[in-house]
C-alpha cells in the first residue's frame, strides 16, 4: 500500500495544509485559530485526509512548521528564564555588540535582555581560550544560585560559561548539578546548542533556546496526542530553519532551530518547482502577515548561514535584533503581508505595517470585527480579490467593510478609496522590491537576472509590480503557490547540522585533530536523525566559517579535503562576495560544520483541482489613476499546458489569486506553472 504523508504550517493568519497519496497532492487552507493553533491546524487535516478519500492510520508521516518560537521571542512570551554565567560576565547580553546599527539615531534602541539583570547569577569558574580549565565549578554553588532562582520563579535555565566552545566540561558539570537537585526545571547548556566563538551570540542563543523550550514542549505534546488520539502511527518531523527537516526528539532538545519553519518551507517548494531554471531564482512568499525572500542557484541548492536575527526594533535595519547562532537560509524579511495594516506615520505620510490584523479579527473584510485598513482590504477594493471570493475556502469578502475601514484613512490623508486603495497597493510593491533589491545585489547578484518565483496566498497578486520594480523578466506562480509552505516540508529531505568552534590559523591547523573533530560531529549528526552512520544513508557535507587574520566578518565555504587545499576554495570566495582580493593575506579557520543529510523525498504533482473551473467572468479591476477597468477573470482548473493569455488578466483558485496587469504576458508551463512574462515578451527572451 502507497504511503501517505502529510504536512501543515500555522502562520499568523492561515493555516496551510497537505496530504500526500502516493498519486496526487492534495491542498486545502484554514484560518489559523490563535488560541489554539495546534487543534485548528489537525481539524483543518482531518478535513483534507477525508477528502481525499483516506483515513488517518495510513498517514506514515507528518511533518511540521509553525510560528511558536518567533511568536514567543517578539512577543516576550514565555517563561521565567534564569542564567549562570562566569563571574564577571554578568552583562554580557545588555553589553550586546557594542556596535551601533545607526550611527546618527540619537535615540537608538536595543532589545531588551531575554533574562533581567536579577535572574543572571555568577559562578566562580574559568576556562581558558586554550580550552584548559583553571577553575572547576563547585556543585554546592551552582545548587544555591540554581536554588534561588527556583525561588524568583524561573522555570528554565541557561547555563554559558566563558570559552565553554573549547571545553564544555564546566557547564556540563553546573547542569548536572541543577538537574540532580532541580529535575523539574530545564536546564539548557551553550555549548550543547551553540559551541561557537563570540560570546554575546552564544549566550543569546542559549537564553532564547532556554526561554522557549517548556513552551515547545507542550506544543509538541498536545500536537503529537493529537495525532495519536486520531490513530496515526507515523512519526512528526519538523521543518527548521534550515530548510532541512528534524525528528520531534531532535527539535525538542534545540527548539531554536523552528524559527523561520514555514518560510524555509516556501523557499525549499520555490526553488525546487522549476525542472530547468535559466537563472538564479529568487523564492518569494507572501502570506497574511508578512513576507520574506531566499535566492536560490540554478541548480535550486539554498544558500545557508550560520545566525539568524528576530525581535529587531528596527524591522528591516540588520543589527537592531538579538543575534541567534541558528543555521539558516540566508533569508530576508521585505515586507507587509495581506493582513498588515495601514496607517500614517508621525509625519502623516502613509505606511504599511508592522502591525498585523492577523487572523483575528482580521482585515476588515473578512467580516469577523476588524476595523482597520490592511492590504487586503486594498486589494479587495481594486478588485484585485473578487467580492465573490471565499478566502481558504470559507471566509467571504466583505467589500463594503472593506471600503468603509480605507475611507476613514483617506479623508486624513486627502484620498478617495480607490487612489488610498492603489497607494497601499503600490507601496507595498515598493518596500519589497526595494529590500529584495538590496539582497540581491549584496549577494552579487543582478536583480535583472533571476527568476521571480512566488509563493504565499497573497504573493501572487503582487508578484506582477514587484518584478515590474526589479526589472525581473520572468515570474513564477507554481501549482499550489498558496500552500507552498506545507508542500515544501514535504519535499525537504531530514538534515541537521553540528558545529564546533577551534579557531587556528590556516598554515597551522592539525588535520589529524581535524579529522577526529569531524569524526564526532558524523556521528552526532546521525544519532540526531536516528540514522546509522556507517549504512551510507546520509550523506555529509563539511563546511568552514573563515576570515582573514585580525578580520571580523566570516565567510563559509565547503572543505572538500582535510588538508590546506581548503585556501585554494576560501581565496576566490573572498574574492567572488566581498570583491577584494586577499593576495597573500593570511587566513583563519576558526568554527568547523558537518551537515548530515538524508535522501530527498519524492513528492507527487499538485494539480489545479477540476472543482476550480469554472465560467470565465469580467469584473471591474483598477490598475492606475485611469480607474477600473473590465478585467477578465479565469478559474486556475480551465487553464490547460500550453494555454496564453494576454493582461490584464486575474487567475483565481482556492488558496490564492494570480493578478496580470496590462501589458503583461501570462503562459502555462508544462507542469501547470503560471509564467508570467512582464511587458510581455515570449518567455525565456
Amino acid at each position: 500500500m502507497t504511503a501517505v504523508r502529510a504536512a501543515f504550517d500555522i502562520g499568523g493568519t492561515f493555516t496551510d495544509l497537505v496530504v500526500d497519496d502516493g498519486r496526487i497532492l492534495h491542498r486545502g487552507k484554514v484560518l489559523t485559530t490563535p488560541h489554539a493553533p495546534a487543534a485548528g491546524a489537525l481539524a483543518g487535516l482531518d478535513e483534507l485526509v477525508a477528502r481525499a478519500g483516506l483515513d488517518w492510520p495510513r498517514v506514515s508521516e507528518v511533518v511540521h512548521g509553525t510560528t511558536l518560537v518567533t511568536n514567543a521571542l517578539l512577543e516576550r512570551r514565555f517563561g521565567v528564564t534564569g542564567l549562570l554565567v562566569t563571574r564577571g560576565f554578568r552583562d554580557v547580553l545588555a553589553m550586546g555588540r557594542q556596535q551601533r546599527y545607526d550611527a546618527y539615531d540619537l535615540r537608538i534602541a536595543f532589545p531588551a535582555p531575554l533574562v533581567p539583570r536579577e535572574l543572571r547569577l555568577e559562578i566562580d569558574e574559568r576556562t581558558l581560550a586554550s580550552g584548559r580549565i583553571v577553575h572547576g565549578v563547585r556543585a554546592e554553588q551552582v545548587v544555591d544560585a540554581a536554588r534561588r532562582l527556583v525561588g524568583a520563579g524561573v522555570t528554565s535555565l541557561a547555563v554559558c560559561f566563558l570559552h565553554s566552545y573549547r571545553e564544555p566540561a564546566n557547564e556540563d558539570a553546573a547542569a548536572r548539578a541543577v538537574r540532580e537537585t532541580f529535575p523539574d526545571l530545564r536546564v539548557v547548556t551553550s555549548s550543547a546548542v551553540a559551541p561557537e566563538i563570540r560570546e554575546y551570540e552564544r549566550t543569546v542563543t542559549a537564553v532564547a533556546t532556554a526561554a522557549v523550550l517548556p513552551l515547545v514542549d507542550d506544543y509538541l505534546d498536545e500536537v503529537t496526542a493529537g495525532l495519536s488520539a486520531r490513530g496515526c502511527g507515523g512519526p512528526l518531523q519538523l521543518m527548521q530553519s534550515s530548510a532541512y527537516t528534524a525528528p520531534e526528539a531532535s527539535v525538542r532538545v534545540a527548539p531554536i532551530t523552528l524559527l523561520e519553519s514555514g518560510p524555509a518551507g516556501g523557499a525549499r517548494a520555490a526553488a525546487t518547482t522549476l525542472d530547468s531554471p535559466r537563472r538564479p531564482v529568487l523564492a518569494f512568499d507572501m502570506g497574511g502577515t508578512t513576507a520574506k525572500a531566499c535566492l536560490a542557484g540554478t541548480d535550486g541548492t539554498l544558500s545557508l548561514v550560520g545566525e539568524l536575527e528576530v525581535a529587531r526594533e528596527h524591522r528591516f535595519t540588520s543589527g537592531s535584533g538579538l543575534p541567534l547562532r541558528v543555521p539558516s537560509i540566508d533569508l530576508i524579511e521585505i515586507g507587509a503581508g495581506g493582513g498588515s495594516i495601514a496607517a500614517t506615520d508621525r509625519l502623516g505620510l502613509l505606511r504599511i505595517g508592522p502591525e498585523s490584523a492577523g487572523a483575528h479579527p482580521g482585515p476588515a473584510c473578512y467580516g469577523f470585527g476588524g476595523t482597520e485598513p490592511t492590504v487586503t482590504d486594498a486589494n479587495l477594493c481594486l478588485g484585485y480579490l473578487g467580492a465573490d471570493t471565499k478566502l481558504a475556502g470559507s471566509v467571504s469578502l466583505d467589500l463594503p467593510a472593506a471600503e468603509e475601514a480605507l475611507r476613514g484613512l483617506g479623508d486624513r490623508l486627502g484620498l478617495d478609496v480607490r487612489a488610498l486603495a492603489l497607494g497601499i497597493h503600490r507601496l507595498v510593491d515598493e518596500q519589497m522590491a526595494a529590500a529584495a533589491r538590496a539582497h540581491l545585489v549584496d549577494r552579487g547578484t543582478d536583480p535583472r537576472r533571476v527568476t521571480l518565483v512566488v509563493t504565499g496566498g497573497a504573493g501572487p497578486a503582487h508578484a506582477a509590480g514587484m518584478a515590474r520594480l526589479l526589472g525581473c523578466p520572468e515570474v513564477v506562480v507554481p501549482v499550489g503557490a498558496g500552500t507552498a509552505s506545507a508542500a515544501g516540508f514535504l519535499g525537504a529531505p531530514a538534515g541537521i547540522e553540528r558545529s564546533w568552534s577551534l579557531p587556528s590559523p590556516l598554515a597551522e591547523v592539525d588535520w589529524s585533530r581535524i579529522a577526529s573533530l569531524y569524526e564526532r560531529l558524523e556521528a552526532e549528526v546521525a544519532t540526531a536523525l536516528g540514522a546509522d552512520r556507517a549504512d551510507g544513508t546520509l550523506r555529509f557535507e563539511r563546511r568552514v566559517d573563515a576570515r582573514l587574520v585580525g578580520q571580523v566578518h566570516l565567510l563559509t565555504v565547503p572543505l572538500s579535503d582535510l588538508d590546506d587545499s581548503v585556501g585554494a576554495t576560501l581565496r576566490p570566495a573572498y574574492r567572488s562576495r566581498f570583491r577584494v582580493d586577499p593576495g597573500d593575506m593570511p587566513m583563519e579557520i576558526l568554527t568547523w560544520r558537518c551537515q548530515g543529510t538524508a535522501a530527498t523525498p519524492d513528492v507527487s504533482p499538485a494539480v489545479p483541482a477540476t472543482g476550480e473551473t469554472r465560467q470565465e467572468t469580467t469584473r471591474a479591476v483598477t490598475f492606475d489613476e485611469g480607474g477600473p477597468v473590465p478585467c477578465p477573470v479565469v478559474s486556475r482548473g480551465s487553464l490547460r499546458p500550453g494555454a496564453v493569455l494576454r493582461g490584464p488578466v486575474v487567475v483565481e483558485e482556492a488558496e490564492t489569486t494570480t493578478v496580470v496587469p496590462p501589458g503583461d504576458r501570462l503562459e502555462v508551463g508544462e507542469t501547470g506553472n503560471l509564467h508570467l512574462t512582464v511587458g510581455g515578451g515570449r518567455r525565456g527572451v
